[in-house]
């Protein structure tokens, strides 16, 4: 490996370490909550460090949330080219994943409306990186619906973000298991568009 390269590894590392130390912190206390001081502790990196690829907390916020992003998507994917699934199926795998996340006791609802609640007014590339996020969310859902034969393909994955946000939204309020039957949920929506 040549020095260059070497160089580039260490740089990719050490970046990848603040964004991963300033998810978990950012995660768990929100982001007014947690001070760079923190976050460069946590990631064992000193201040120069920190600024060489963050010159302000709020570019890291966007690197997070995009971060968060990937982090998702790769996940998803995992559903998403399942050959031996229906798009329904593949529906109901997403809301059933969901519901385990939010039962999850370290569930701290999505980050990217925690942010959009946070810096909404205050700083456009924050802002820009949470409707990235949830235009991307939407796209899925539409995706999964176009390939169904029902009427108003975007019309349903727009009520099927509605309900999984809806459902971390509440999670995370109320700290308890989802009391519904979310398979029977989801399957009454999507019938309603046939």
């Amino acid at each position: 490996m040549s020095d260059q390269n070497q160089a580039s590894l260490r740089k990719d590392t050490k970046r990848r370490q603040i964004v991963l130390a300033a998810f978990k912190l950012f995660t768990e206390n929100g982001f007014y909550a947690t001070g760079v001081d923190l976050i460069m502790r946590q990631s064992q990196v000193s201040k120069r460090t920190m600024y060489i690829y963050f010159p302000t907390k709020n570019d890291l916020i966007v690197a997070v949330l995009e971060f968060y992003r990937a982090g998702y998507e790769n996940k998803l994917n995992a559903v998403l080219t399942r050959q031996d699934l229906s798009s329904r199926e593949k529906i109901l795998v997403i809301f059933d994943d969901a519901k385990n996340g939010f039962a999850n006791g370290h569930f701290h609802g999505c980050l990217a409306v925690n942010a959009m609640g946070e810096f909404a007014g205050k700083d456009p590339a924050i802002e820009t990186a949470c409707r990235v996020f949830k235009t991307w969310e939407l796209s899925i859902f539409e995706e999964l619906t176009k390939e169904l034969p029902v009427r108003h393909p975007q019309d349903l994955a727009f009520k099927l973000l509605v309900l999984i946000e809806g459902l971390g939204a509440i999670a995370q309020v109320m700290k308890q298991p989802c009391p519904i039957d979310l398979d029977q949920m989801v399957n009454a929506l999507i019938d309603e568009h046939y």
